[in-house]
């Protein structure tokens, strides 16, 4: 047996906000408006014995559709009714994340909130086995995750312009630098790090 514990409540009143439970609140800590969110709910009015039985259904409540099983829709009637929207967070009032529509009911359990990573959500060419997450670094907003320097024997006959060496994440959005891209990068950023003020380099030493 599982149990899951909401930690908030999706409300609807003049504009649709997760109301998170005051014991949860220190885990929006980072969270800024403007941000993508994937929101996870217990889609409790359909919770109960009868409809959590039901594994076929008419897609979109349609009969002219045929039926299909649950697990290739969308379709609030499964055996764990929960569901999952990504959303956009408009602002943050306390512990009000103000966010865009949504068709869940008002009262709604939130179960869970995660940051929206292109990466990871949407289709990537780069596949996730050669990413090496444990050497991620973050610079302010910006995430960087570095290949894994693996298969040597194999990278032979690959160009510096066709190695994807380092994913870089600004949020939601995700890029791929080549080594060849990389090798730029590092140049551009030794050029503007030189041309700082003396006063300021000598506070930092970065690159001694």
């Amino acid at each position: 047996m599982f149990t899951v514990y909401p930690i908030g409540y999706i409300r609807k009143e003049s504009e649709v906000f997760i109301e998170v439970l005051p014991e949860f609140l220190e885990a929006v800590d980072g969270l800024r408006e403007g941000d993508w969110i994937k929101v996870v709910v217990w889609l409790h009015e359909s919770d109960t014995p009868e409809r959590r039985k039901v594994l076929k259904v008419h897609p979109y409540g349609n009969p002219k559709n045929p039926l299909t099983g649950v697990f290739a829709t969308r379709s609030p009637l499964r055996p764990n009714p929960f569901a999952l929207y990504t959303v956009r967070i408009e602002r943050i009032e306390g512990n009000r994340l103000y966010i865009s529509w949504v068709d869940a009911y008002d009262g709604t359990p939130v179960l869970d909130i995660r940051i929206f990573v292109e990466r990871l959500d949407c289709p990537s060419e780069v596949e996730e086995r050669e990413v090496d997450t444990s050497r991620g670094l973050q610079i302010g907003e910006i995430n960087l995750i570095p290949r894994k320097s693996e298969h040597l024997d194999e990278l032979e006959e690959v160009s510096p312009e066709e190695f994807e060496a380092l994913i870089i994440e600004l949020g939601p959005k995700t890029t791929v630098l080549s080594a060849e891209e990389l090798c730029r990068l590092i140049r551009a950023l030794q050029d503007i790090y030189e041309e700082l003020p003396v006063e300021i380099k000598d506070k930092v030493r970065c690159l001694e």
